[in-house]
């Protein structure tokens, strides 16, 4: 599986960054914006399992 992660100056930045990321490269986004302690924002995002059960699918089932 390969990581990838977005650093943005906004949480909107960063949720928009996330977005186009995840479309143009066909991820699946595993964590929301966050703020970090020096004011940035992050957001992750991974290269979907095979079969198309990723970890958003798979925590989403065990609801």
């Amino acid at each position: 599986m390969t990581r990838y992660a977005v650093l943005a100056e906004s949480a909107s930045e960063c949720a928009a960054g996330l977005a186009r990321l995840c479309e143009a490269l066909g991820l699946e986004p595993t964590t929301a914006p966050v703020r970090l302690t020096d004011g940035r924002w992050i957001a992750r995002a991974v290269t979907p399992a095979p079969g198309g059960h990723g970890t958003l699918a798979a925590a989403a089932a065990a609801r």
